[in-house]
């Protein structure tokens, strides 16, 4: 049981790692330190094994979530249980963050039988967590206003995104803390002043014509080609379906609709080629959100610049979101020498809104007792993770769901006293 347990935690931060179909069971038997042979006796394929490391990571948060709201007291409000299931479920994903992000990295490059029996265990855990927020919507502890399934999801969403950056050792955070972060955040809000109603028009009407000041530099400036592009957007589509290691360029060429030998007229390796694809996607992220600012009228206050901020990124990536997912599955996989080169983009635009937030804080219309940088990687989360649950044929416009964002993160969700 022990070489069994070593043999599925180290497939876990492999496949996290590689990807389904850049990992073999070599690699995973050199991570656990055993023989091949031993790896054969307990799992005598790569399929069987994914769906081991799949099923496991969705049975222990999901039994250990379960298991926790369970033992609250019979009196215990629908708010409590739900702020006890989001407590649970981030303890479960810090624990086991191997788990977590290999299912999210590479349960759309696994066979289609193995998805279509891990998906609907992820429906059982969903249903438990609709159950939780519609009982609470329901007794009228969640603001009216909120969309019951949309919180849901950008609650799940940060949460899940944790693992991807939190360091308890590096950044020195215990925790405690984050947990208290998170809950301060999502249940009571950053704004210091809640109004009845709040409102993004303005922040919509910036974003609007940002995009077209975006849209017309592209056009008159200093541009990629249509044939990059092309390529780039093949590329985003094959990445996010097959990782990094399990992509060749010929299948790229293949989803551009050119030979394999044009693509080197325009990047001159898969590295360079995805170097600029993670550049593409913070870019159109990073664009967008300076512009909606700049566009914003002068005097407008700190706080409405962040929501401002926040408007644009999420509808940068649901209009993106092919780049913006392909980012996120394949950021932790992409060799190191080539994420450093696109490691100051990123970091531009998460300083960017650090700063945005930092300001609101400073002139008192957000709380100065939050850490701004947790801040700032909880929001990018939940904002970066809406591409992997998001459907345009939904309930909500992605115009209404930035509304119910910026109400969720500013407000919070817990209805006023």
């Amino acid at each position: 049981m022990a070489t069994r347990a070593r043999i599925l935690d180290s497939a876990a931060r492999t496949f996290r790692a590689k990807g389904y179909a850049g990992t073999r069971l070599s690699d995973v038997a050199k991570a656990a330190g055993t023989q091949a042979g031993s790896l054969y006796y307990h799992f005598p394929s790569r399929e069987e094994l994914v769906e081991e490391v799949l099923r496991v990571g969705q049975e222990r948060t999901s039994g250990f979530v379960r298991r926790r709201v369970a033992a609250l007291p019979e009196d215990a409000s629908d708010l409590d249980r739900l702020r006890e299931a989001t407590a649970a479920h981030l303890d479960s994903v810090l624990e086991i963050g191997d788990y977590t992000a290999a299912t999210i990295r590479i349960i759309g490059q696994v066979p289609e039988e193995i998805r279509k029996r891990r998906l609907h265990e992820q429906r059982e855990y969903g249903m438990f967590w609709r159950a939780l927020v519609n009982n609470a919507h329901d007794s009228g502890e969640i603001r009216a206003e909120l969309d019951s399934s949309a919180l849901r999801m950008l609650l799940l969403g940060s949460m899940n995104s944790v693992p991807d950056w939190f360091r308890p050792r590096r950044d020195r955070l215990p925790v405690t803390e984050l947990r208290r972060q998170f809950e301060a955040l999502f249940l009571e809000g950053l704004a210091t002043d809640h109004p009845g109603s709040r409102t993004i028009d303005g922040a919509l009407t910036a974003v609007s014509t940002a995009a077209g000041a975006v849209s017309h530099r592209n056009d008159t400036g200093d541009r990629m080609s249509d044939g990059a592009i092309r390529i780039l957007d093949g590329a985003a589509k094959v990445f996010r379906e097959n990782g990094y290691a399990g992509t060749r360029l010929a299948d790229v060429a293949a989803a551009a609709g050119i030979q394999t030998g044009s693509m080197y007229y325009y990047f001159n390796s898969r590295e360079h080629l995805v170097v600029e694809l993670l550049l593409a996607a913070w870019r159109r992220t990073d664009d967008l959100a300076r512009e909606s600012v700049a566009a914003l009228p002068a005097g407008t206050s700190a706080l409405d610049r962040l929501s401002t901020v926040i408007t644009a990124h999420l509808l940068s990536v649901l209009r993106s979101s092919v780049y913006t997912s392909a980012l996120v599955r394949i950021l932790g996989q992409v060799p190191e020498a080539v994420r450093e080169q696109t490691v100051n983009q990123q970091r531009a635009y998460l300083d960017y809104l650090r700063e945005l937030l930092q300001a609101a804080i400073t002139s008192g219309e957000v709380r100065g007792d939050l850490d701004s940088s947790v801040v700032t990687m909880l929001l990018t989360g939940a904002v970066n993770w809406a591409v992997e649950w998001y459907r345009p044929d939904g309930n909500l416009t992605p115009e209404q769901l930035s509304a119910q964002l910026s109400a969720l993160i500013l407000d919070g969700m817990a209805a006023p006293a």
